[in-house]
């Protein structure tokens, strides 16, 4: 079989049924935000791939031994440069895609990945890495705008009604 995507089937419950090499991988990241001390405006931090064109929440595959969450905050760091806490679980996604990369037949991939709502504690926004393109802050409004996948935005939105959650609790008991 080729190795262009192009010429492979469609991912229905029949190709995820019988496709003869499949795979399931894990992975963790988070939705890593700071506060803007002037305004108290939440920013979120993005990274981008392929190019630039993918705009994505900072994720990574785990590692033997590794937790969720410790992969989160690691891929966080590594992806980013910026150094985070939990604060919560938010969800796990999935999805299925093709791996074609060096395969004369290609794997078809179940991926599951934990994302984690992630304070800013230091740290500087940084694309050092080679796994990214670019990097930026983003508010949320933004960050919604640009992302690439809807699992992801799903992640973000449920992130912010924590936050605004958590932040109508905090002014109603002061």
């Amino acid at each position: 079989m080729t190795n262009e995507r192009n010429a492979l089937p469609a991912i229905t419950q029949e190709t995820k049924r019988t496709w003869r090499r499949t795979r399931q991988d894990y992975s963790a990241g988070g939705v890593v935000y700071q506060h803007l001390p002037e305004t108290d405006l939440v920013q979120i931090a993005l990274i981008a791939t392929h190019g630039g064109q993918r705009w994505q929440l900072p994720k990574g595959s785990r590692e033997p031994g590794e937790t969720s969450l410790a992969t989160a905050i690691r891929e966080v760091a590594e992806e980013t440069g910026i150094e985070s806490v939990q604060e919560a679980f938010l969800q796990t996604i999935d999805y299925w895609y093709w791996d074609t990369y060096q395969k004369e037949v290609p794997e078809l991939v179940h991926k599951l990945v934990d994302f984690y709502l992630l304070h800013m504690v230091a740290g500087e926004l940084t694309d050092t890495s080679y796994e990214v393109d670019a990097v930026g802050w983003f508010t949320p409004a933004e960050a919604l705008h640009v992302m690439t996948f809807e699992g992801e935005k799903g992640v973000v939105q449920q992130a912010l009604t924590l936050l605004h959650r958590d932040a109508d609790h905090s002014e109603s008991v002061a």
